[in-house]
């Protein structure tokens, strides 16, 4: 997986943050890229992680509980997903897959095994390995959340004329996920909601575009796409939460 020196990183962030064209261009420009891409939402993960970890107490008590199966059952559903809305895939799609299965392979079994580490070891012992375990988690969190939504705005991208790349996209689309670092300090009470709408919005402006390069989309029709994915998500939060309602009423009446 290639690696950023520090210059590289502080590069990097300043001209993404700023929203400039070059580091989209220079991401999307080469399949290699989608290996920096990885490791930029790894990277960005962990530093959220160990931010919250060693500022969050809870952390230190019980870790959250990992699954590699589950994760990549849901890794699969999304792909399989994508494949039945998005009809045929190019073939880049499919060295994604398993440059993406090849990335967690070994990473997640250790983070699987230091999760389960329960009782048996001294109280400090176990209480920091559960730390180590719910900070190294953190990246798994995040890949899912980018993939996931990446993937959906890459399809509403197609279905308004877009011509991009899998890989170009995706790889470009990483950077995206360098406002969120923002989130490592979530814990401040005062500062969780402003952190989430700035990095919020400061990631979807640059999935804008992302999509206007990568998909030679006009701006317009670039909002549209990643709009649509927020869209769809909150008419699916409404159904669900009028059904929930309706059934409500329904025992409330049928008691």
């Amino acid at each position: 997986m290639r690696t950023l020196s520090f210059s590289a990183w502080k590069d990097l962030l300043r001209n993404t943050l700023a929203l400039k064209a070059e580091p989209i261009e220079r991401m999307a420009s080469t399949a290699a890229s989608l290996r920096t891409a990885i490791y930029i939402v790894v990277v960005v993960g962990l530093v959220i992680g160990g931010v919250q970890a060693l500022f969050g107490i809870p952390a230190l008590i019980s870790g959250p509980s990992f699954n590699t199966d589950e994760f990549v059952s849901q890794m699969n559903q999304q792909f399989d997903m994508f494949n039945t809305f998005g009809g045929e895939m190019p073939p880049e799609f499919d060295a994604f897959v398993e440059l993406f299965k090849e990335s967690i392979t070994g990473y997640a079994s250790v983070i699987q095994e230091l999760m389960q580490v329960s009782a048996p070891l001294p109280g400090f012992f176990g209480r920091l390995l559960a730390w180590l375990g719910a900070w190294l988690s953190a990246p798994f969190a995040l890949l899912a959340s980018w993939l996931f939504i990446s993937i959906w705005i890459m399809l509403f991208a197609r279905l308004l004329g877009g011509r991009g790349t899998l890989l170009a996209y995706l790889s470009a689309s990483s950077l995206s996920t360098l406002p969120h670092l923002l989130h490592a300090f979530d814990f401040v009470p005062c500062l969780n909601a402003i952190i989430w709408l700035v990095a919020g919005i400061w990631g979807l402006v640059i999935q804008v575009k992302v999509v206007e390069y990568t998909h030679g989309l006009g701006q317009g029709r670039a909002i549209l796409s990643v709009i649509l994915f927020y869209l769809l998500l909150a008419i699916i939060a409404g159904l669900g939460v009028s059904l929930a309602f309706i059934a409500i009423l329904i025992g409330a009446t049928g008691s």
